[in-house]
């Protein structure tokens, strides 16, 4: 990356300290203005009075309560990049990425230049995945390796189904509405591709959610 990025703005949405610090002091040089936010709100905000080139955010640790979120992102922001840029992947949420239009994927753990290398192919309009996503992407997973796309929320409700939890119940105890809990129910039995309540709790169980001891039917 060389000069022709020197006038572009670009946003990090990230909420973990160190990896803040870090990708700003490895990329702030290059770029004309470099800004970090943490909450939706902020992130809005820039996106509202500022031309953006490009936005690296780990999805799953922002401010997103669903992939909804950062679906609706690209959808109002088409000339921005997007770049995921995250330490918690599988193959299921690759290809959930992708059918979004998310196609620009690499580690925290992978090495400064396939991140440069995500970072340049999202400001041109290019497809990357750094070497550790396509090998995310060909490896066959198990089943319930799956369960660790499921956000904090969705994991603490799989946990309130477990144990034997209404809709209304769920609503009640996490002060929310049936509709929220309802779009929980059907984001967590999508991902996790289980139809019903006893299949998403051998799920949980399998995936260390839940102890089999824990449940009720």
């Amino acid at each position: 990356m060389k000069n022709e990025y020197k006038n572009i703005s670009v946003i990090l949405a990230d909420t973990q300290y160190l990896t803040n610090e870090a990708i700003h002091a490895m990329l702030r040089p290059l770029f004309h203005t470099f800004y970090t936010v943490s909450t939706k709100a902020d992130l809005q905000e820039y996106l509202q009075k500022e031309t953006i080139s490009l936005i690296i955010t780990d999805d799953l640790l922002f401010d997103f309560d669903s992939i909804n979120d950062l679906a609706d992102l690209r959808k109002k922001h088409q000339e921005t990049g997007i770049v995921v840029l995250t330490n918690s992947l599988t193959n299921v949420k690759i290809k959930e990425l992708n059918d979004i239009g998310i196609r620009n994927i690499a580690l925290k753990t992978d090495d400064r230049e396939e991140i440069f290398h995500a970072v340049d192919a999202a400001l041109k309009g290019k497809k990357y995945y750094s070497g550790n996503v396509l090998d995310i992407l060909l490896k066959k997973e198990t089943p319930y390796e799956d369960a660790s796309i499921l956000t904090s929320s969705e994991i603490e409700i799989v946990r309130m189904i477990s144990g034997g939890l209404s809709t209304k119940e769920i609503a009640t105890k996490r002060h929310i509405s049936f509709h929220t809990v309802m779009t929980h129910r059907k984001n967590i039995f999508r991902k996790l591709g289980v139809s019903s309540s006893p299949e998403l709790l051998m799920y949980a169980i399998k995936a260390g959610l839940i102890d089999n001891i824990e449940y009720h039917i």
